[in-house]
């Protein structure tokens, strides 16, 4: 039965019990009653959550908004959003419950704050941008396209005063944790890695995605991200295979010169350089460590930070791979001398010299060797 046609029924003071087939009298001013509020709390919940939702949609996809066109959608919601019964409130807020949402935005659009200007600190200096790096894993060092692939976990760590609040209005919280989207609301540095080939995170809500945002009342942000990045070595091999290599990362500022963004690595507590227990098949890392230069080009000086791996090469691996079977193609070759040239091997259908055979041999335990 249609919607419109039980409704009909009901204001008649008929309700009909589908279950057993009796008929209970109603009066029908108060059914009518009863449901024209109900309607009425639904068809209002239903609006402010279309309101909010579409609000949420903006923050998530559109990157381009500011902080004052979003909150002339809550302050909306939020006139609708008082004409809601108390009782149906609980399931409202739990929207807004997730990371302070709510209260950081509300907390922009008061202090109006800007993302696009630098962080004035109360003077003339330039911005700090504090940097620590923990290295998961090297692999791939190629000297034949002269690149290394690494993944890697950067943080970096900056000071806006603008930022800094009460703790009294985030639940006495001296540190809050943010959704990463909202680095389109506040200011980070446009950091890029000079040296690197290719670079990408992680797929969002994959096994493998990290990322943080972190937000401290003295207005101390921390962003942190997992990154996979491939990264220039050029290599002078004229030691090989008792060669040693210097591969670089560096870390820098794309836009913002010295004078306005400077880039230091992290003291005290937080390491500047960390790496996790790595194994390389043909590389043994000697020593990694970090250093810090000014970079001048024609549009001025920037800030850079390099990471530093010493690679030796394993000469064990080089010569089981290389040498060892290169020597014996070679010695194998003088046998040939010592026979009779007559002298040949019959392989199925074919005839080949001892030789021949031997490269074909150590040419099939390479194959084997390579395929595991």
């Amino acid at each position: 039965m249609k919607f419109s046609s039980k409704m009909e029924w009901l204001r008649k003071g008929i309700c009909m019990n589908p279950g057993n087939g009796r008929k209970m009298q109603f009066r029908a001013d108060t059914v009518s009653s009863v449901l024209t509020t109900a309607l009425l709390i639904c068809s209002r919940f239903a609006e402010v959550q279309a309101v909010k939702g579409g609000l949420m949609s903006k923050i998530g996809v559109n990157q381009g908004l500011s902080v004052n066109d979003i909150f002339e959608d809550v302050e909306d919601a939020e006139m609708d959003y008082e004409l809601i019964p108390r009782y149906t409130r609980l399931t409202k807020e739990s929207i807004f419950q997730q990371g302070e949402t709510l209260d950081f935005l509300h907390f922009l659009h008061r202090i109006k704050y800007d993302h696009r200007q630098l962080p004035d600190n109360g003077n003339d200096e330039a911005v700090d941008i504090h940097v620590s790096i923990v290295v998961s894993n090297i692999r791939a060092v190629s000297e034949v396209t002269m690149n290394y692939n690494l993944e890697l976990f950067y943080r970096e760590s900056w000071l806006d005063r603008r930022l800094s609040y009460d703790k009294l209005n985030f639940q006495n919280k001296s540190e809050i944790a943010l959704h990463e989207s909202y680095t389109n609301f506040i200011w980070h540095p446009d950091t890029f890695m000079p040296n690197a080939i290719a670079s990408k995170n992680p797929t969002k809500q994959s096994i493998s995605h990290r990322s943080l945002l972190r937000l401290q009342n003295s207005g101390r942000v921390l962003y942190s991200r997992r990154l996979s990045v491939v990264a220039e070595c050029p290599m002078d091999l004229t030691l090989f295979p008792f060669d040693t290599q210097i591969c670089k990362l560096g870390v820098e500022s794309y836009g913002y010169t010295a004078d306005q963004v400077r880039y230091v690595w992290s003291t005290g507590e937080k390491q500047a350089l960390k790496l996790h227990k790595i194994r390389l098949p043909d590389f043994q890392i000697k020593e990694a460590f970090v250093t810090s230069q000014t970079e001048m080009y024609a549009t001025g000086n920037y800030s850079r930070l390099y990471v530093c791996f010493v690679l030796s090469r394993t000469a064990g691996f080089c010569f089981l791979q290389l040498i060892i079977p290169s020597t014996a193609v070679v010695i194998t070759s003088w046998v040939s001398l010592w026979m009779e040239n007559e002298t040949s091997f019959q392989v199925g259908s074919f005839e080949e010299s001892p030789f021949e055979a031997v490269v074909d041999f150590l040419a099939f335990q390479r194959l084997r060797l390579c395929s595991k």
